[in-house]
C-alpha cells in the first residue's frame, strides 16, 4: 500500500513510486488530519508493506508492528527506527523542496514533469530561487508550458483535497500519470477550481495588514487555509498568520519567505501544548481544539516577539 499526502507533491510522489515499482493500492489519510484516525490506522495496518510518501505521521512507529514500513519524506521529522527505510534528508540537516526530489535522489529517477510539479506545488514562485529550478525550467522547455500553466496544474490537483474529495485525490494519481494535458483538460477539476478561487480570493482580501505581516481570521469548512496563507505570502510578499475556525476545530497556519525564519520552536511549542503540529522550515500548521485559535495565535506572537498587535 502507498500512503501519500493529498496535495500535488504527494500525488506526484505516488505517481513516481508507481512508475518505478508498479501499481499498488493507494491511500490518503482523512483530509486535514496529519495523523491516522483509528479507522485509517485499522485500514493501513492490514498491509504487509506500507510506503509513506510526503507525510510525517506522529504514530508511524506503531505501524511497524503490522507492516514492513518505508518512509520517503522531506518534512521536519524524527527518525523512525523500526522502519525498513526512513529516507528523509531533513534527518541529515538538509532541506529538500519536495518529496518528488527526495524520490529522484533515492531511486536515481530521471527528473520529469512529476518531479517538477512536486517542486512547484510546494514552493510556488520561490522555485525560481532553488537549485532545482533547472528541473522545472527543462520541463517548461520540453512541454511548451510556462510557469503559470504548471502552477495551474498544481491548483487543479489540489482542488480535490480542498473540497474534501478524498477518492478524487486518489484518482488524480492515475490522471497525472496520463500527463499534464490530461489534468488541464479535466472538467471536474476545472469546476472545482472555479468554485475555490472565488472563496480563496474573498478571504485573502479580508486579511489585516499589520505592517510587517498579515493576519487573517477566517471561517471555512473547505481545506483552504494553506492556500490562503500561501497566496498572502507569495503574492503580497509578507509573512502571514491565519486562523480558520471550523465547526469542529480551529486551524492555525504561519508562513514566511524570510530565509532566516525557522518554525522549529513553534512546532515544539505547539506539541508541548498537546496540539498536533508540523511543517517545514518556512511553514507550520497546527490543528487546535475549537475556540483555541486566537489564543494560540497570540501565544505565537509573543514567542516570535511580534508584539505590535494582539488578535481578538
Amino acid at each position: 500500500m502507498i500512503l501519500h499526502h493529498w496535495d500535488t507533491d504527494g500525488i506526484a510522489s505516488a505517481a513516481i513510486y508507481i512508475k518505478i515499482f508498479g501499481e499498488d493500492t493507494l491511500f490518503t489519510p482523512t483530509i486535514g488530519n496529519y495523523f491516522l484516525s483509528a479507522e485509517d490506522f485499522s485500514k493501513v495496518s492490514k498491509s504487509e508493506k506500507l510506503v509513506i510518501l510526503d507525510m510525517n505521521l506522529p504514530d508511524a512507529e506503531k505501524l511497524c508492528k503490522h507492516a514492513d514500513l518505508y518512509i520517503y519524506d522531506h518534512h521536519r521529522a524524527s527518525a523512525v527506527q523500526c522502519a525498513k527505510e526512513h529516507y528523509n534528508p531533513y534527518l541529515k540537516g538538509e532541506n529538500y523542496p519536495s518529496c518528488t526530489t527526495v524520490l529522484k535522489e533515492r531511486f536515481y529517477y530521471k527528473p520529469d514533469y512529476l518531479v517538477a510539479l512536486g517542486i512547484v506545488g510546494d514552493t510556488g514562485p520561490n522555485a525560481r530561487q532553488l537549485k532545482e529550478w533547472k528541473i522545472v525550467r527543462k520541463v517548461m522547455e520540453e512541454s511548451g508550458f510556462d510557469f503559470e500553466t504548471l502552477t495551474r496544474i498544481t491548483y487543479l490537483l489540489d482542488s480535490s483535497y480542498k473540497l474534501n474529495k478524498r477518492q478524487e485525490v486518489l484518482d488524480n494519481v492515475h490522471l497525472l500519470l496520463e500527463g499534464m494535458q490530461a489534468v488541464l483538460e479535466n472538467e471536474q477539476l476545472n469546476r472545482n477550481l472555479e468554485l475555490l478561487e472565488n472563496e480563496i480570493n474573498m478571504w485573502v482580501n479580508e486579511a489585516e495588514d499589520f505592517g510587517s505581516y498579515f493576519f487573517l481570521r477566517m471561517q471555512s469548512e473547505h481545506h483552504i487555509i494553506s492556500t490562503v496563507t500561501r497566496k498572502l505570502v507569495w503574492e503580497l510578499g509578507k509573512p502571514a498568520i491565519v486562523v480558520n475556525e471550523k465547526s469542529d476545530r480551529d486551524e492555525f497556519y504561519i508562513r514566511s519567505q524570510d530565509t532566516t525564519f525557522d518554525t522549529a520552536p513553534l512546532i515544539e511549542f505547539a506539541k508541548q501544548k498537546g496540539f498536533r503540529a508540523g511543517g517545514k522550515k518556512e511553514v507550520m500548521g497546527a490543528v487546535l481544539p475549537k475556540g483555541k485559535g486566537l489564543e494560540f495565535a497570540n501565544a505565537i506572537l509573543e514567542l516570535l516577539e511580534w508584539k505590535n498587535a494582539h488578535f481578538s
